[in-house]
Parts: C-alpha cells; structure tokens; sequence
C-alpha cells in the first residue's frame, strides 16, 4: 500500500520536480522507472550524539517532547517512507535515524552558534525500526531556513549486514533554495529527483474523521555497494 503511494505521490509531483530539478519530463519518468540507490550526503556538524543513542524507537512525534507538552512551534508536517533494496525488496530491523533544525533554522547542538531561538518544545531527533514492511513515519515541523542551506531533513539509515547510509531530503515547494544549495546541486539530477518531496494533505489516521496534515512519501534505496563512508561534515 505504502508504495503504491509512493509511486502516486511521485508522479503527482512530476512538473515541480521537473522545474525544481532541471530535467525534463521524459528524463524524469524514465528516472522514476529507474530511481538509483540513494546518494550518500553529508552528516552534516550537527548530529546529536549522544543523545539520539537514548532516543527510544517508538517516540516518532517531534512536535513536542511528551503528551503533555506544548506544541513546537511551525508547520506541522508527517513524512511517511519506506527503505527497500534495488530490487524492490523491502528491509525490517533498519534504525532510520532523523534531525533536524527547528522553525527558526537552529539545530538543537552546542556548535550551532547562530543568534536564533532554539524551541524548547521541539524534540530535534527521531529514532525508528522498521517492521517487516519496511515502512517508517514520524510527524514534525517544516525545518526553517539554516543560513546558507535550503529546508532539509537530515538521515542516518542503519540496516543490518549493510554499511550505513548517511543522506537528506528536501522539499520541493522549496525550488529557488533548493538550486542555490551547493550541497542539493552537487547532486545528479536523478538523485536530486530521488531525494526531494512532495507535502500532500492527507489524513494522519485511517479514521475517516481524522484531522489532515501535509505528508511527504519518501523512499530509501539502499544498494549492495553503497559508501560507507558519509560525504565531509560541512
């Protein structure tokens, strides 16, 4: 089911990512025919270690620190995925890790030294397993704007037998940053088509009364040779 969505959800998006990724429409259906392992990006010199080592799997809501508390601050948004083989295959017991900067664009991290607000409500991190679907989901808030980067989320995907994937997503509502970010363009184009999402009002909950959200579908390729090694920190 999920990846029926997935596939939807991509071709639904087509003309944006057209634009937001320089390739044409036909160069972007064969690509979605064909999508590639997906790139190993930067870790970036914000991963919250070690406190996404005591992250549990089960709390995926970034949207506040517990059931009690307030709200972060932002759009609150869902991204759902999945992490599959290159050949289709989906893949259990993954930990697929997640961080990111707050609405304000500030990284809950004693070396973000930029003079805006961290969100005392924001939980800044996610850890998840995947069950034998291989599907994850967690509810957040659109990053903000760090300065010198578009909107992104960061990955850490550890499966099993595999080396790790370090990578990020971007959003393609977001074109002008996404193509001034030297990191995004650094990319191929059919990774950039890979790596960017599309928000989709849509239900949280299978009730038919439940409250909508913004929801991206994002998959991961994890490939039989893929980098060990993550890209340098910026």
């Amino acid at each position: 089911m999920l990846e029926l969505q997935l596939l939807d959800s991509r071709r639904k998006f087509l003309t944006r990512a057209a634009i937001a990724s320089g390739l044409s429409l036909h160069s972007i259906q064969k690509a979605l025919a064909e999508l590639p392992p997906t790139a190993s990006q930067t870790k970036g010199p914000f991963y919250p270690i070690p406190d996404i080592e005591k992250q549990k799997h089960f709390d995926a809501d970034l949207t506040r620190l517990s059931d009690d508390s307030p709200f972060a601050d932002g759009e609150q948004i869902v991204i759902k995925g999945i992490v599959v083989d290159v050949d289709e295959k989906p893949l259990d017991n993954v930990i697929v890790e997640v961080w990111q900067a707050c609405a304000t664009g500030r990284y809950n991290h004693p070396q973000d030294k930029n003079d805006r607000p961290a969100d005392p409500n924001f939980q800044y991190w996610a850890r998840m397993l995947t069950p034998a679907e291989g599907s994850f989901s967690f509810r957040t808030i659109q990053p903000g704007k760090y300065p010198g980067r578009t909107p992104h989320i960061h990955y850490r995907i550890l499966a099993p037998g595999r080396p790790e994937l370090v990578t990020q997503m971007y959003f393609d509502s977001h074109t002008e940053e996404n193509r001034k970010d030297g990191i995004y363009m650094n990319l191929k184009p059919e990774q950039r088509l890979a790596v960017t999402v599309g928000l989709e009002s849509k239900p949280i909950s299978n009730d038919s009364n439940s409250d909508k959200l913004p929801t991206g579908l994002f998959k991961i390729i994890l490939g039989p040779t893929n980098n060990p090694k993550s890209t340098q920190p910026m």
